[in-house]
């Protein structure tokens, strides 16, 4: 347990909340930087057992939770959703297997809410490509479930995919435009980004520090992801915003999300119904 959940634990709720209204509100972000190496960063951030441990726990009881729901899956709320929405579309010209790329996809949850909200018999490929906390935890959490996989890289696949899956990651990587046109060489019928930190602003890097340490964090310029997905195949199809406002009063006006919300956007393979037999990243 970490000091910080202690406190927690220890200190009465109504001093934590004096605390923190004299210390005044924290912001997730900070600072305006060009590039990922212009900012000051440090700790283990995505690879610390306080950042892993917690993910897994999440995982764990959505599994349980998912197992036991009586009617409605009362976990798939909000921004899970979209992902199983876009799937039960999909499969309905899908004969035989739903296969999807969940990159950053930490232990499995979006799997499970996929399952949670498809209706009927189904067979899922569905790879996640993670980090070595993911792919040495996550076979142990679907031991009894074939249909999930974890790559430590992007995998060689023998078929088409219908859907890659990015949520709330491509704001980490520091080559993302060299990410998604990897991503774009599988030739998925759907590309479905939840969680995008994008808006008018220019595309710049902010320091984020609600992990364990400080890690660089891209804000993009809508139009640059639009641009780079459209060079490859796809048009923007769906845009939406998620129900979370993150405060942005520290950054320049200009620099901040509309309404403080990140957005969820969709993309569709303008040769869906062509030739997709291109399946894996060169």
């Amino acid at each position: 347990m970490t000091l910080k959940a202690l406190v927690k634990m220890l200190v009465p709720p109504i001093v934590l909340g004096l605390y923190r209204r004299i210390r005044g509100p924290f912001y997730i972000w900070d600072g305006i930087y060009t590039s990922f190496q212009d900012v000051p960063s440090f700790g283990a951030g995505f690879n610390s057992d306080d950042y892993a441990i917690p993910r897994l726990n999440d995982t764990r009881r959505a599994i349980q939770i998912a197992s036991n729901y009586r009617c409605v899956p009362t976990e798939l709320v909000e921004e899970d959703a979209l992902l199983p929405l876009v799937a039960s579309l999909v499969r309905r010209n899908t004969e035989d297997v739903l296969r999807i790329l969940d990159f950053g996809g930490g232990a499995g949850i979006s799997f499970v809410h996929l399952k949670s909200g498809l209706v009927g018999d189904m067979e899922l490929d569905y790879h996640v490509v993670e980090l070595e906390w993911a792919c040495r935890m996550g076979p142990q959490l679907f031991e009894n479930d074939h249909g999930i996989h974890f790559h430590r890289s992007l995998p060689e696949l023998m078929e088409p995919l219908d859907i890659v899956f990015m949520k709330g990651v491509l704001m980490s990587i520091e080559d993302y435009a060299g990410l998604l046109k990897r991503l774009c060489a599988y030739r998925a019928r759907y590309f479905v980004f939840v969680n995008l930190a994008a808006g008018l602003f220019r595309t710049f890097a902010s320091s984020q520090k609600n992990l364990p340490g400080v890690l660089p964090h891209w804000f993009f310029n809508f139009d640059e992801i639009v641009g780079i997905m459209t060079s490859q195949g796809y048009s923007l199809i769906f845009k939406g915003a998620l129900l979370e406002r993150y405060r942005q009063e520290n950054l320049p006006a200009a620099y901040r999300l509309d309404g403080g919300r990140a957005c969820t956007v969709l993309f569709e393979l303008q040769t869906a119904r062509g030739d997709r037999s291109k399946t894996s990243p060169s």
